[in-house]
């Protein structure tokens, strides 16, 4: 966990240095020295809360320590600490302070540690390679993702393909807590035995043959996302890294013949091979 802690004070550095203008996921995830699929999760594990709501923090930090200069005024400190107008910086202050900017008494800020979580059983896998066709959505929320899928699956069976299919995936791209709805993107997928060419409205993606972390995740579709923050806080204490490659799930009922509460879905993380983990 320390080196984790490390990697997130060098990301945290970069942020704090850019407060006007916080930087990319890319360089965040850069100064972390890991990749941008995981990063977000990965910092609210270690931080217990999101990027943005990180940058709103040492904003309100900043101002704590400008406000106790004699000069100083609500309105002045609110426009030079990147709020738009005092009413929106003094809400800003009450949620993090608990206080107004006016019955703030003292300044500084807390340093941000690991939050504390509880873990999931997680197992380590070595997988061989699938061949995915996959269908994508842009926008949305992760939910009511039938309709994707169906798309997907009338195409398999039009293609004569369903013979050869091997499992069922889906690929969540971004992380809903800290990206907005309408840039979430989403990945039905299919595995095949030969996904032959699909046409120009799917892709296909390879998942890379190795060592995978692997969570199983118990219900309904509801609570896969709190699972898959689960098994972040899981690998956290692993000494592997999580690879360039994003989470994703694997289905293993059918929704149409197995109860929501009886529904197992294995959350999977590709891992950085051992001899390759970053220092």
């Amino acid at each position: 966990m320390d080196g984790w802690i490390a990697r997130m004070e060098n990301a945290l550095a970069t942020l704090a240095a850019r407060l006007d203008d916080p930087p990319p996921l890319e360089e965040l995830a850069s100064a972390a020295n890991v990749s941008p699929f995981h990063f977000h999760r990965i910092w609210r594990a270690m931080t217990g809360e999101t990027v943005a709501r990180t940058v709103t923090r040492l904003r309100i930090a900043s101002a704590q320590q400008r406000l106790a200069e004699p000069d100083a005024s609500i309105t002045s400190v609110a426009m030079e600490t990147g709020f738009g107008t005092s009413q929106s910086f003094a809400r800003a202050f009450r949620r993090v302070t608990g206080m107004s900017p006016t019955e703030f008494l003292s300044n500084g800020a807390e340093r941000i540690t690991a939050a504390t979580a509880e873990g999931a059983p997680l197992r380590i896998e070595l997988r061989e390679r699938a061949e995915l066709v996959v269908l994508r959505r842009e926008g949305g929320a992760y939910r009511e993702l039938n309709e994707l899928f169906w798309q997907l699956w009338n195409w398999a069976e039009g293609a004569g393909k369903l013979d050869g299919l091997q499992g069922i995936y889906g690929i969540p791209l971004d992380d809903p807590v800290s990206i907005e709805e309408h840039h979430l993107r989403y990945d039905a997928c299919l595995a095949f035995t030969d996904p032959g060419k699909p046409p120009a409205a799917f892709a296909r993606v390879t998942l890379p043959a190795g060592d995978y972390a692997i969570v199983r995740h118990h219900g309904s579709y509801e609570g896969l996302e709190a699972s898959n923050q689960r098994a972040i806080d899981a690998l956290l204490a692993l000494a592997r890294d999580p690879a360039d490659f994003p989470l994703f799930h694997h289905f293993l009922d059918d929704p149409e013949e197995v109860a929501p509460e009886a529904l197992r879905t294995d959350i999977l993380i590709r891992l950085v091979p051992a001899e390759n983990r970053p220092c």
